[in-house]
């Protein structure tokens, strides 16, 4: 899946045991009546485990040559479609469905974003991501901004752990199977979602040694008093040791003082860190390019 067709065989690394993909397939629990989006099919050996158990599959392939490949395959299969496409422009379904992804490690932020913010997301998915990315979106060893976003509404768990050598070539990273499963009872509704992670994102970036310190930026004085009746020391930590329970703890009781004005300064502060780091990426976009001499972008990666 890399624009380069140069790097292409560099930049691929795929799984080889058909028992393995056999395995992390039936660990997704998909059923015959499953509509299966599959992001990154390669050369298929994905898509063969997922047909014997869902009868519908949309395997997205950006690479022209795996795409001919997957035609040649599965042509005059019933249960196939394959697009040529980019997955992060394709229009996922509206209609349920899960994803399957193996995807090159430098978009995976983009894809899970894609994933988990549309109108309609995915069910479930299962996605073959780097260890440090799995972290970062499970929240472990502590918690992190985008593991707070999806929180309420998704919960995240990592369901097998590879070994190097189960990929050819070999990658020079630990590869997991992340699982992002949409909650059939939401945390929160999602009319305060934007609030909720206002909230923690003005939080986290107000590089404060605490989120007592952080809080008493934004809250009036008799708020802030009840914050600290209501959590006495617990907030005397940093952002990302304070735990998802009681990040909702305290969404809920600030939502009860009912300032109106504290989601205005919330969202502000958020609003300055979307643009911060825009500015971050565009930065070291350039510097990226500056060091190549284009635009290289796309990291070795655990795919298939």
């Amino acid at each position: 899946m890399s624009h380069h067709h140069s790097d292409v065989r560099h930049s691929q690394n795929f799984l080889h045991s058909r028992r393995l993909v056999e395995h992390i397939v039936d660990l997704s629990g998909i059923q015959r009546d499953d509509l299966v989006v599959e992001i990154g099919p390669g050369k298929g050996i994905i898509t063969d485990a997922l047909l014997r158990r869902s009868d519908r599959v949309l395997a997205i392939e950006k690479d022209v040559r795996y795409v001919e490949l997957l035609l040649r395959r599965y042509q005059g299969h019933p249960g196939v479609s394959v697009f040529a496409a980019d997955a992060l422009d394709f229009p996922m379904p509206a209609t349920p469905h899960k994803v399957f992804a193996s995807i090159p490690y430098d978009i995976t932020t983009a894809i899970v974003s894609k994933l988990t913010s549309g109108i309609a997301p995915p069910d479930d998915s299962f996605l073959i991501v780097q260890r440090e990315a799995a972290d970062r979106f499970c929240g472990r060893p502590v918690e992190t901004l985008v593991s707070l976003g999806l929180k309420p509404w998704l919960a995240t768990q990592v369901v097998h752990t590879f070994a190097r050598s189960d990929f050819r070539p070999t990658p020079a990273v630990d590869s997991l199977l992340l699982r992002i499963e949409r909650r059939a009872d939401p945390i929160l509704p999602v009319e305060g979602g934007e609030c909720y992670r206002d909230m923690v994102a003005a939080i986290f970036s107000a590089w404060k040694p605490t989120v007592e310190a952080a809080l008493a930026q934004f809250l009036t004085p008799g708020v802030m008093q009840r914050v600290r009746r209501a959590f006495g020391d617990a907030l005397r930590c940093r952002a990302s040791q304070l735990s998802f329970v009681r990040w909702i703890k305290l969404f809920s009781l600030l939502v009860d003082a009912g300032d109106e004005r504290l989601w205005t300064r919330f969202g502000e502060a958020h609003a300055r860190l979307r643009l911060q780091q825009v500015g971050l990426r565009k930065e070291h976009r350039s510097r990226t390019s500056d060091r190549t001499g284009h635009d290289r972008g796309r990291s070795s990666r655990g795919r298939r």
